[in-house]
């Protein structure tokens, strides 16, 4: 991670966070990370993802779920 970057642009140049910015994009909350901060995030990458039940992710991804995927994400920032 740069310091010099917002939490978006380490993640999408990250290939270890490529399920949380399809998530970020899928909550809509690409605009609302992408500010100046100050921010902290301990953003969790595709591994973490992974370890979730079969399912999990293609679930919180759906338009449905929006609002739980939300919660989601803005407890890691």
């Amino acid at each position: 991670m740069y310091p010099t970057k917002n939490i978006i642009e380490n993640a999408v140049n990250s290939s270890d966070h490529t399920t949380l910015v399809a998530a970020v994009k899928a909550a809509g909350l690409v605009e609302t990370l992408e500010g100046t901060g100050p921010s902290q995030s301990s953003p969790p990458t595709n591994e973490a993802f992974n370890k979730l039940p079969a399912g999990t992710v293609d679930t919180l991804l759906k338009p449905e779920n929006k609002v739980t995927l939300t919660k989601v994400l803005t407890y890691h920032a």
